[in-house]
């Protein structure tokens, strides 16, 4: 984790005694060094004068200009401080459940009011006479024919492909799908709808003739054998069977009926 540096004051405005001694520096200096001239007036025993004359001059220089983290010592120290005496560890304890008990027993009983049972009279129910009803006849259901049945299917074609034309461009990935539908007339159709079927009569595209009569697949179909049907209102079409070997294939030209 990236340490940031602690701000530091830019309003306030700090006395300064010599050089950048601040006043706050000075009194942390000086009471090192009183701690360390009382320890010299005491003379205690040599080898415990002279370790606490160093500590406590050596606490208050690094007090007053050493400080560690952005930090002055005594920060540190009093944070120390804190954290050893303060408690890091809390209990929950519940509450006594006897105390319940004690109130639930101290608790008059109220006298229980005797149960009323409602009356029910008995009234009687004019019901309305049944009228002689025809049942409606029930017609046999008869099952659509299969989609792949000759009564729903079109006679298939191959593709007429487009040679050296312009509009609409061919393609330049292998099995994609380019085509143009018109008239006989070469009438453009256009908003005629496009539906391509796999192998097992499964639709995988669904595309719409645009202003021009072009259409285009937007990804590569799998190889294999696919049928391209198209439907629009007042024209017939017929079904166009292509084989997808991984190759370009050129535009395709379909003509109504």
């Amino acid at each position: 984790m990236q340490q940031h540096p602690v701000p530091q004051p830019i309003t306030s405005y700090e006395f300064r005694l010599v050089g950048d001694m601040t006043l706050k520096q000075f009194g942390k200096l000086a009471s090192g060094i009183i701690l360390a001239l009382i320890v010299y007036g005491i003379n205690p025993p040599g080898f415990i004068k002279w370790p606490l004359i160093i500590l406590f001059a050596g606490i208050g220089i690094a007090m007053a200009f050493l400080p560690f983290g952005g930090r002055p010592i005594d920060v540190w120290i009093i944070a120390f401080i804190k954290r050893i005496y303060s408690p890091t560890l809390y209990l929950w304890q519940t509450k006594n459940k006897n105390q319940n008990s004690i109130l639930q027993n101290q608790t008059p009983a109220l006298p229980k009011e005797p149960k009323v049972e409602p009356k029910i009279e008995s009234q009687t129910v004019n019901k309305p006479v049944e009228q002689n009803v025809r049942p409606k006849p029930v017609l046999p259901f008869i099952p659509p024919p299969p989609a792949n049945s000759a009564a729903n299917r079109r006679p298939k074609v191959e593709p007429r492909f487009l040679t050296n034309t312009l509009l609409p461009t061919p393609p330049t990935m292998p099995n994609i799908i380019v085509g143009y539908v018109h008239t006989p007339n070469k009438k453009i159709i256009d908003g005629a709808i496009i539906e391509i079927r796999d192998p097992q009569g499964i639709p995988v595209r669904a595309l719409k003739t645009n202003q021009l009569g072009q259409f285009q697949t937007a990804t590569p179909l799998s190889n294999g054998s696919y049928e391209i049907e198209l439907e629009k209102e007042g024209y017939t079409f017929d079904i166009i069977k292509v084989n997808f070997e991984g190759k370009t294939i050129p535009p395709i030209e379909i003509i109504s009926k």
